[in-house]
């Protein structure tokens, strides 16, 4: 196309990156992101950090060829904008993530400037699939062919000595060797999806693909049409188009967070599930699947019934065997065990001969309660190896700064001794269900009552976002607010990453 830069003279990262215009990126139903001209990120929109599995790091301050590797290109289209200073429009492409994930997208990238000096690019993404794990079947006309698919989980993976965790383990050998339907639950980074590959990989249908589906992080007019597929037609620019469930043939599909799935659409899977035969959308002939559906939900099923987010038909028909994951602080005997194997899986390892850590940590690691679990202790293990020195030994000026405060504050929760005074800054967290109410202050200490009605305001938002995944319209319903008040509460609170 012809590209008239007078149009775009000033259309800059500061004029697309207001409070106003932020507020309505994170709110869009498809991925919005932003880098600086050297290709830096300035925003991801919630979205995009979800599809892309970056809720757990901050992209933020990140070159964008840190995050997404080209496929097949032998350049990421968001540096070839920025190189040529022109739009990309309709652009199809298949990115792969550092997390060694692999999709499938069609994104408009347009140029950004400061008075006509080349200042960013912004690009708008729409998700249209995920790679398929171990199809054996014939070779896809997609670039998927040229690619080796990334190894899966098994029961070996599954790290821990803890009884309950090796009864949930026993009882997942068991329902891999049948056909029945698997629901697992558990909170946010328990490994829910460890069981999930795990329960595949040790099933007959191991040589078949394996599809993840997170039915959080899609906009809900495309995720009917990702699942059962379409017909030329039945929409604008529609073509034929298998669904998911048909690329999952002979294979399992994996409903992550099924009870962010809207009820409409339920009953239609609930269908699926009857008959075994999908109707693509604007279609009315009926394609027989064999697929064996494995969900995976952020909160007890019955508590999602009873709360109108899961139909309780559909409960029924997916919980043939229903698996509850431990979390971590329930556990915490596995937690030496569990550090060991990270420091063996990590790339950092191989900079040091051996790396232990010092008794000290450990124990510090027992007294914590770890509200993100394996992947915030992941994540801790990691982050520490980063900053360890020849020695070795990682000790406790090696770990990261917010665990160090996080501890700190479950510290005097559980009656532990603090380190440093409390102030204003550094905010008691009332325990789990209550606010701080001053029943234990001191006359030496400072705490204002703004940042106690925060903590408060902050825990509530949490959590009902968790409930919705992140949908913050839903959110608003329940707490009865704006979704644009909502939003502004989100962004003042500095409410980041919790779902």
């Amino acid at each position: 196309m012809d590209f008239d830069i007078r149009k775009f003279h000033n259309v800059s990262r500061a004029s697309v990156l207001t409070q106003e215009m932020q507020a309505l990126w994170d709110s869009m139903a498809v991925g919005v992101a932003v880098v600086n001209a050297k290709g830096i990120c300035e925003c991801m929109n919630p979205i995009q950090r979800r599809t892309d599995g970056f809720t757990e790091i901050n992209v933020i301050g990140r070159h964008i060829t840190s995050l997404y590797l080209p496929h097949e290109r032998d350049l990421i289209p968001t540096m070839e904008c920025l190189q040529k200073g022109e739009p990309l429009l309709k652009r199809a492409y298949w990115y792969k993530t550092t997390k060694n994930y692999l999709a499938s997208t069609v994104t408009d990238f347009f140029p950004l400037f400061d008075r006509g000096k080349k200042d960013g690019c912004i690009a708008f993404i729409i998700w249209l699939g995920p790679a398929m794990f171990g199809d054996s079947g014939k070779k896809a006309k997609s670039p998927l062919s040229s690619v080796s698919a990334p190894s899966l989980y098994t029961f070996d993976s599954i790290v821990g000595r803890d009884e309950k965790l090796r009864a949930v383990v026993d009882a997942s050998r068991v329902a891999a060797g049948t056909a029945s339907s698997v629901m697992i639950w558990g909170e946010s980074g328990v490994g829910k999806e460890v069981f999930a590959q795990a329960i595949h990989t040790e099933s007959d249908r191991r040589d078949r693909p394996f599809i993840p589906v997170n039915c959080a992080a899609i906009p809900e007019n495309l995720l009917e049409c990702i699942l059962f597929g379409t017909v030329k037609g039945s929409y604008t620019d529609a073509n034929d188009k298998p669904g998911l469930f048909e690329k999952a043939d002979g294979g399992t599909i994996l409903l992550d967070e099924l009870n962010s799935m809207p009820l409409a659409l339920q009953a239609k899977l609930l269908r699926v599930l009857q008959e075994k035969r999908v109707r693509r959308l604007g279609s009315f002939t009926e394609i027989p699947v064999d697929v064996r559906i494995i969900s995976i939900l952020n909160e007890p099923p019955l508590q999602a019934v009873e709360r109108g987010i899961l139909r309780r038909d559909l409960y029924y028909r997916l919980a043939v065997v229903g698996l509850e994951i431990l979390p971590l602080r329930e556990r915490k005997d596995d937690i030496p065990m569990l550090v060991r194997s990270f420091v063996e899986a990590s790339d950092l390892r191989s900079k040091h001969e051996q790396v232990e850590f010092s008794p000290e940590v450990l124990q510090l690691f027992k007294e914590y309660d770890w509200p993100g679990n394996i992947r915030e202790l992941a994540h801790v293990v990691e982050c520490s190896m980063i900053m360890v020195g020849p020695s070795g030994i990682i000790e406790q000026a090696c770990l990261p700064q917010h665990f160090l405060e996080a501890k700190r504050e479950y510290g005097r929760n559980l009656g532990l001794a603090a380190k440093g005074s409390v102030t204003a800054q550094a905010l008691p967290e009332a325990p789990a269900n209550e606010y701080y109410d001053y029943s234990d202050v001191k006359r030496t200490e400072v705490i204002a009552l703004k940042n106690c009605l925060n903590a408060y305001e902050r825990r509530c938002i949490t959590n009902v976002l968790r409930v919705t995944g992140g949908n913050v319209a839903k959110a608003a319903r329940i707490l009865e607010m704006t979704a644009a008040g909502l939003r502004y509460r989100i962004k003042t609170l500095e409410i980041d990453d919790v779902y």
